[in-house]
């Protein structure tokens, strides 16, 4: 009986996304979602990696949305243009395009979110769609699991009383490591997690990691649109 009511206050943790599961949750489908595409539609492999990212923007921008009033982190928006934010997250993509080519890649990826496969009105949807999940989704996300819940829980599972920006070896380490081998390109991956860190330790605050890291992504995106380097995505 205490298992079975254990379980149910779990699901109804989740379907509220309260303590950790708004966090996970929206983070679960954002992981997994181009998984579910691929069991739902066989047969249209070309047009997987365009349908689980447009699907992945728009659920997870909008859970974000919806969840944004818990995220109470996020309140503080007078460092969200903070100068040591946007120099960082300019230092990452020069990091991110000046590896290219220069270290090893441990797998190999025959699928690229390229619109240019298609035209006019459909190439236009996917660059806006990517504009918005690279820029504006993903690094909100990002951030507040990995750099405000996770890198906090591997201190203590009692997470919440742990502030957001205290050091220790083993969460500087691991989110790093975890941050970093997530990406395809895992060097500027890990260099990426590192810096990201040590502002999170600098300035106490989410806020500058997520601008940072948008920034990053930013300056990616416009670069790939003008150079065409689609292999980036």
């Amino acid at each position: 009986m205490t298992g079975k009511i254990e379980a149910k206050n779990a699901l109804k943790q989740i379907f509220a996304m309260e303590g950790y599961w708004r966090y996970l949750a929206p983070f679960a489908i954002y992981l997994f979602i181009g998984s579910i595409v691929s069991l739902a539609l066989p047969g249209l492999e070309e047009y997987h990696i365009y349908i689980s990212y447009t699907l992945r923007t728009v659920v997870v921008g909008v859970l974000l949305w919806k969840l944004r009033h818990r995220f109470t982190e996020l309140a503080d928006k007078q460092l969200l243009f903070d100068p040591t934010a946007l120099v960082t997250g300019v230092l990452v993509f020069l990091v991110w395009i000046g590896l290219e080519g220069r270290y090893p890649l441990f797998t190999s990826s025959e699928m690229h979110f390229n619109p240019t496969d298609f035209e006019g009105t459909v190439t236009v949807f996917l660059i806006f769609t990517r504009f918005i999940g690279s820029v504006l989704v993903a690094p909100v996300i990002e951030e507040l699991v990995m750099r405000s819940f996770l890198i906090r829980y591997i201190i203590s599972p009692r997470w919440e009383d742990v502030p957001i920006g205290k050091y220790t070896f083993e969460s500087f380490a691991v989110i790093t490591l975890i941050f970093g081998f997530s990406h395809y390109r895992w060097l500027p991956g890990v260099i990426t997690a590192a810096a990201l860190n040590l502002l999170l330790y600098r300035k106490k605050n989410i806020v500058p990691c997520i601008t940072a890291h948008a920034m990053a992504n930013l300056l990616l995106f416009v670069y790939v649109v003008a150079t065409g380097s689609w292999f980036y995505y």
